[in-house]
């Protein structure tokens, strides 16, 4: 995973997106720099020039402390609009993982992907997977979602299961905009308060 999928957005002036590749992000507006090295993560303020160890759980804390991904995808009016280009497929099998006689779990097999988009509105996500399919779905119907560090999968309704690989943008942003724009849906329907998002959305009165 690239430095700037978990750093999509600035952690010290939020300025969103980052700059960089690989085990480095940059800030084009306030100057912070962050690494990777050896498996620790460091963040270098300009005028300071010191490298300072910063965990990950601290750096998604400040990045949600700035709107996370919900300030790019809000415009002026309050209106929510986001999209990104991605490589989707969806899955075409599911095959049961059993261990000593124990149903474990299950595997999805993916379909071909073709480059496509995502995009989200504040009570919908449409898919446009080209020649692999497409469709739109309200918020409230979305079974799961599911973040690794190259993709996200979104489970629909009619058990279907769709992934996406994005293009230039982050599956942390993406997994993060999703949680909450179906978290505030649920909350709005009345339905309480989202707790869990996979293996399915559970919600607590």
């Amino acid at each position: 995973m690239a430095l700037i999928d978990l750093c999509y957005r600035c952690p010290e002036c939020g300025h969103d997106p980052m700059e960089g590749e690989g085990d480095e992000a940059r800030c084009g507006s306030c100057g912070v720099r962050l690494e990777r090295r050896r498996g620790r993560l460091w963040m270098i303020v300009p005028g300071d020039g010191k490298a300072t160890g910063i965990g990950a759980w601290e750096l998604c804390r400040r990045i949600d402390g700035h709107g996370g991904p919900m300030t790019r995808a809000t415009a002026p009016d309050g209106t929510i609009e986001y999209s990104a280009r991605a490589m989707v497929s969806w899955r075409v099998a599911e095959d049961a993982v059993w261990h000593g006689g124990v149903l474990r779990g299950f595997s999805e097999s993916m379909g071909p992907a073709g480059e496509g988009s995502i995009k989200v509105e504040r009570d919908t996500v449409s898919v446009d997977g080209g020649r692999t399919g497409a469709g739109r779905w309200r918020h409230l119907d979305i079974g799961a979602v599911q973040a690794s560090s190259s993709s996200l999968q979104l489970s629909l309704p009619g058990e279907r299961l769709v992934q996406f690989r994005f293009i230039g943008d982050s599956p942390r942003r993406w997994e993060t905009l999703m949680r909450r724009l179906i978290a505030d849906a649920w909350k709005r329907a009345g339905r309480g308060r989202v707790i869990e998002y996979q293996p399915r959305i559970v919600a607590r009165s």
